[in-house]
């Protein structure tokens, strides 16, 4: 899995145009976060295939910012789901293994996404 950021100025033009470039595309978009800060907003998306989407993104003429390996925690293999405070104890195990969070989203099928400095020590940690 990949996730991809987009940073765009009119973020509903944007998500539209991501939206509906991958749709046509036949490319799923597994998770997602908008925010927005002042005048621009930074767009993460999660999906299975790389190529794919690069190829997709640059026909539609839609700039990507970054593309990372990301680490995606099953909540409900790790039987987390509807537990408050799951994922206060999740990034408390990150941080006190000194592992920086440089973002992270909830994606379908009640699994949180991650980017880390170190995917393979947080699978140590939370598999």
């Amino acid at each position: 899995m990949k996730d991809f950021c987009v940073i765009g100025y009119d973020n509903i033009d944007v998500l539209v145009k991501i939206g509906e470039t991958l749709g046509n595309s036949k490319i799923n978009i597994e998770g997602l976060s908008v925010s927005s800060l002042g005048e621009s907003s930074v767009i993460h998306f999660l999906v299975d295939d790389e190529l794919a989407t690069l190829r997709a993104l640059k026909e539609a003429n839609i700039q990507v910012h970054s593309v990372t390996d990301v680490f995606v925690y099953h909540k409900d293999q790790k039987q987390v789901t509807g537990k408050p405070g799951s994922f206060g104890g999740i990034c408390k195990t990150l941080q006190e293994n000194n592992l920086k969070i440089q973002f992270g989203y909830p994606a379908e099928n009640n699994r949180f996404v991650f980017g880390v400095d170190s995917i393979e020590k947080a699978k140590e940690l939370l598999q």
